[in-house]
């Protein structure tokens, strides 16, 4: 399975039985629940799941949305204001010293340009921090990456241009395959948008509930001319603890 003009996109994700992915609302990767110890942390399963996209795979690309590291209402870093000429701000901003030396890229969906801590991601040799923003991005946030040697591909007038962010990480980075580790509203938009491919998803052996618990794929009903993704299973691969690791292939019409 190879796509002509965009990577392969492999969903990563780990979920409760009735599918949530947090035990709460508006919880970013950094937060802890009250009730996080009584889950099952299934050992080992998510490397070794890491592991097999890897081996399949070789992934270029680990991709997750701003919601994902900053809460949603949190006041924004007030970033110093930009009075220049903003007109270089429209086009992709891909520094050819940062692309030259990265391997793999973390991928942060921020359309609005809510991530301004400066987190470049270099803590791991060859990797590096690039930005999918749309043109609703402020100028002050766009003057901060560049000033920050931190690329992004811009698109989209109100929300990233997921569709066309992805064939420019084809085209002009080369990217063959990408890992998804979404959160509900970014796996909703790949999915309504026919990007995923394939999913790895780690079922754990508890049941959460919830209104506004994110789920695996938030999004919009399906419209009338929508469809659901089918899916092919490849393998199941229960644990003695409960998990279950489950492994599809996205069918294409």
């Amino acid at each position: 399975m190879q796509n002509e003009d965009r990577p392969v996109v492999i969903m990563q994700m780990a979920a409760s039985i009735d599918g949530r992915i947090a035990l709460g609302p508006n919880l970013t990767m950094f937060d802890t629940h009250p009730a996080s110890h009584l889950i099952p942390d299934g050992g080992s399963l998510w490397q070794k799941a890491t592991d097999a996209i890897e081996t399949q795979w070789h992934p270029q690309g680990t991709m997750m949305g701003s919601r994902t590291v900053e809460r949603e209402g949190v006041p924004l870093r007030v970033l110093p204001p930009f009075t220049g000429d903003t007109r270089a701000f429209g086009e992709d901003f891909l520094p050819e010293e940062v692309v030259g030396r990265t391997e793999h890229w973390a991928i942060g969906v921020d359309g609005r340009g809510r991530c301004r801590s400066g987190y470049k991601a270099t803590e791991t040799p060859g990797s590096h921090i690039l930005h999918l923003v749309s043109r609703t991005a402020p100028p002050d946030y766009l003057a901060f990456l560049r000033r920050e040697r931190i690329p992004y591909l811009i698109g989209g007038e109100t929300h990233a241009d997921l569709p066309g962010a992805m064939k420019k990480l084809h085209g002009l980075l080369g990217l063959k395959a990408i890992r998804l580790w979404g959160g509900g509203t970014l796996n909703g938009v790949m999915l309504r948008a026919g990007l995923i491919d394939e999913i790895h998803l780690i079922l754990q052996p508890a049941l959460i509930g919830g209104d506004t618990t994110p789920t695996l794929a938030d999004c919009p009903d399906l419209a009338g001319s929508d469809r659901p993704a089918i899916l092919r299973l490849l393998s199941a691969q229960p644990q003695e603890d409960g998990h279950l690791w489950l492994h599809y292939r996205v069918i294409r019409p």
